[in-house]
């Protein structure tokens, strides 16, 4: 299941009518409670409806405060009474949110509606109920009451204690259960933190290990460069040698170089950037990376495929996704990556995959592939099937992270016992002509 689908589940389950509006204070989504709300069966029937024509005249203008707070960027929360499914007047906590996108522009609004009518009914009842025993507390001293009297007015005080005393334990037990909730979601938080501090550690092991390597060999690289400076001492299977080790020294330096680059911790940047630039140079790294086992091909691509991200981030991503392959393969295998175009129709484009204009960049093993309940929850943070001690199940979530960060999404083909192709699909940056 992905996100947004068990995001609609979630506000399907919700008790709190929810109604995402437009800018101009028209349904665009609604939930079931949301309906009832509205004194509606069909949700299709108040899509497209502005919010304020299913509320009285003598609430719209403080519907429309909170719309223009909300367009504005600043939430608003206020009481109302408003007609329930019944025909009953019921009275409503209204909350008003601005929501944005990815560069905090307010982009829709959303309304939520709480029942405050139990609260509202109990607390009227107990100013009532107070009023009432100041008034038979005066009668009673000034008509002189009988003990009697008194005694059957604290009784009945005594029984409305004891109700308030239930609600209070049914509002304590409910309290419990939302600390319950929040106790959960922040063990979930820590525990994303603790993965997220120890990915760092490791991240600067490796920066540090990576820096010592690249100072050793630059002491390699001096020494020999002082033995080739003297080639009248050497023969010529020796300069040939020294040739080779001077070459390796320095292939080794720069993998070094590479190394210490992508182990360093990188703020989200994003720029005008070239996929097949970025293949090619990362390209000896990545195959170094996978070792000796995997037969690594890169297939050629003439044309530039330019797109908006960030550069290190799509680097990461194209990594973790071979050794991702890698792993599929067991060490021993083939991964073939290739590079291209893509377009999605209007007619085929969802929201998850928006129809345009795209550049890929796909990576496909011969390993053991997935079956349909792993393929489900393959971005899912933690979520790995490789054993304890072997990877974190955070590369792939790096990986959806970094493409629908940059507006694109991601293609999965496996099969069983047949290999998996995974494709980022990136939207195509359009450079004015003569760029």
């Amino acid at each position: 299941m992905n996100d947004l689908e068990r995001h609609r589940q979630l506000l399907g389950f919700s008790v709190d009518g929810v109604h995402e509006l437009d800018l101009r204070g028209r349904i665009t989504r609604i939930n079931t409670s949301g309906c009832a709300t509205l004194c509606v069966t069909d949700p299709a029937t108040a899509l497209g409806q502005a919010l304020a024509s299913f509320w009285p005249e003598a609430a719209h203008d403080e519907l429309e405060a909170a719309l223009v707070a909300a367009r504005t960027g600043r939430s608003m929360q206020f009481a109302q009474m408003l007609p329930s499914a019944s025909g009953e007047p019921a009275w409503w906590l209204i909350s008003v949110h601005p929501c944005v996108d990815t560069a905090h522009r307010v982009d829709g609004i959303a309304v939520i509606s709480h029942d405050i009518t139990e609260a509202v009914e109990v607390k009227r009842a107990l100013d009532a109920a107070i009023v009432g025993l100041h008034s038979r507390l005066s009668l009673s001293e000034s008509a002189g009451a009988t003990s009697t009297a008194r005694n059957e007015s604290l009784d009945r005080q005594l029984a409305r204690a004891r109700v308030s005393h239930q609600r209070g334990a049914d509002r304590e037990q409910s309290l419990k259960l939302q600390l319950g909730l929040a106790s959960a979601a922040q063990a979930v938080a820590e525990h994303a933190v603790q993965q997220a501090q120890k990915n760092e550690a490791i991240g600067q092991l490796v920066a540090g290990l990576s820096h010592d390597f690249a100072n050793m060999l630059q002491i390699a690289i001096v020494a020999l460069s002082s033995i080739q400076d003297d080639p009248a001492n050497l023969t010529d299977s020796q300069r040939r040698l020294l040739g080779y080790s001077m070459d390796g020294v320095q292939h080794a330096a720069r993998l070094a170089q590479r190394l210490l680059a992508f182990a360093r911790v990188h703020s989200y940047t994003p720029e005008p950037v070239e996929l097949v630039g970025i293949v090619r140079d990362i390209e000896s790294f990545a195959r170094h990376s996978l070792g000796a086992g995997m037969d690594f091909q890169v297939a050629p691509f003439a044309s530039e495929l330019p797109t908006m991200c960030d550069r290190h981030a799509i680097e990461q991503a194209f990594v973790n996704l071979c050794i991702n392959a890698r792993d599929a393969c067991s060490r021993q295998g083939a991964i073939e990556v290739r590079l291209g175009e893509l377009t999605v129709s209007p007619e085929r484009g969802s929201t998850l995959r928006p129809a345009g204009d795209y550049v890929t960049l796909a990576v496909t093993d011969n390993g053991s592939g997935m079956d349909a309940s792993v393929r489900e929850r393959l971005f899912e943070p933690y979520f790995t099937t490789k054993p304890e001690g072997s990877g974190t199940g955070l590369g792939l979530a790096q990986v959806y992270g970094v493409v629908r960060q940059a507006g694109g999404f991601v293609d999965v083909e496996s099969t069983p016992g047949a290999g998996t192709t995974m494709t980022m699909a990136f939207p195509r940056l359009h450079l004015p002509a003569g760029e």
